[in-house]
């Protein structure tokens, strides 16, 4: 990955780059990164890059001219150009994975009251890291670099980010080292059981419960049904007025569902002619010959979600092949061949209408292949 950083003070990234794991990913060749000062571009005399604002206020705006000249610089065609700003998107660890497959990040560091609004034109997007002002974007832009180059295959062990807070939208788990008694404050018994199944579980607790307690906005409900245009007669909607509607998901954790949800309640919502909405499964209770506490997913977004829990199924069965292959149990074998076989079973009557039958057999093949491996080691 490249990454360029287009800022007024190139030297404040001299410690960034030369230290700790950064440093490493650069001298493994895994990240270049390179300044760019855009005061260089300038064709003002003075080098001038800001000017007042049109219809008058305090401060100064960043110009044109020379951002648009440094950025025609560095764009490729795999370029992706981010804005860094207050008023931009904020930025979570979603985005973060989402950048580390791009090739190449120009960031665009702002100072003083802020860009001339056509300077957007030209970048891909506008992220935010927070809902606060600095006095520049260059510690916004080290935030991003940092978070995106971590995660690229190679510059840490993937273990040490598959664990990370917010990769399953919930904070992580307490961590402890010796000693074991630091002035009497103990470590948990469980993680000095060696039962790495009670281990698991206590993690996974204190995940739910230290998220419930500092975030509890990653696994509350929130309002996801979005609709534009739409005019509502009491707790009806015409299907007329849901032509053009727009679904947002979200997943509720506790009863392992997607809802939509309106101010943590269900919407009752009665769609009268649910094949209206092209693209969406509806499920329902009927009620008056309509549709009531609706569930709207976008097939897409269905696939996407039930590929992923058949992943993590045939993962689990493969591990536990694999235990079984090695403690070589006759008892254990034929659990774990009758669970194969049931987690066949499972995925063809549960996510069939989602994944469709070719994606479907190639699952399914790799169930087989897994069970006839396991059975040509076992014998």
């Amino acid at each position: 990955m490249k990454i360029d950083i287009l800022t007024l003070f190139p030297e404040m990234f001299d410690g960034f780059k030369n230290e700790s794991i950064i440093k490493r990913a650069i001298d493994l060749g895994k990240v270049t990164i390179n300044t760019c000062n855009f005061r260089d571009f300038s064709k003002d005399k003075h080098k001038k890059v800001d000017d007042t604002p049109y219809g008058g206020g305090q401060g100064m705006v960043l110009m044109c001219q020379p951002i648009f000249d440094a950025l025609k610089s560095l764009k490729k065609e795999k370029s992706k150009i981010i804005l860094l700003s207050p008023q931009g998107v904020p930025y979570n660890q979603k985005k973060a994975y989402e950048l580390s497959k791009e090739e190449h990040l120009i960031l665009v560091c702002g100072h003083y009251e802020g860009f001339d609004e056509r300077i957007k034109s030209i970048c891909d997007e506008e992220i935010s890291i927070g809902d606060y002002v600095l006095t520049g974007g260059e510690l916004p832009s080290m935030v991003i670099a940092d978070s995106v180059i971590r995660l690229i295959p190679g510059v840490i062990e993937e273990e040490s980010h598959l664990n990370d807070s917010f990769n399953n939208n919930l904070l992580d788990y307490p961590t402890y080292t010796k000693p074991r008694d630091y002035n009497g404050m103990k470590v948990p018994e469980v993680l000095l059981s060696g039962d790495h199944e009670k281990i698991k579980k206590w993690r996974c607790e204190k995940q739910l419960e230290i998220t419930k307690e500092k975030r509890p906005d990653l696994i509350k409900p929130r309002f996801v049904l979005k609709k534009e245009g739409i005019k509502k007669s009491g707790r009806r909607i015409k299907i007329d007025d849901v032509k053009d509607i727009k679904v947002t998901i979200i997943k509720d954790n506790k009863n392992k569902s997607y809802k939509v949800i309106k101010e943590e309640k269900l919407v009752a919502i009665t769609i009268f002619n649910p094949k209206e909405l092209k693209g969406y499964k509806l499920k329902g209770k009927s009620k008056d010959g309509g549709i009531t506490k609706i569930l709207i997913v976008k097939n897409d977004f269905a696939f996407k979600v039930a590929l992923k829990n058949i992943h993590k199924k045939i993962d689990v069965l493969s591990n536990r092949l694999n235990m079984a292959l090695f403690e070589r149990n006759d008892n254990k074998t034929r659990k774990v061949l009758t669970e194969a076989e049931m987690l066949k079973q499972m995925i063809i009557s549960t996510y069939q209408e989602y994944i469709g039958k070719k994606v479907l057999d190639k699952e399914i093949k790799k169930i087989n292949k897994l069970v006839e491996d396991f059975t040509k080691n076992q014998f």
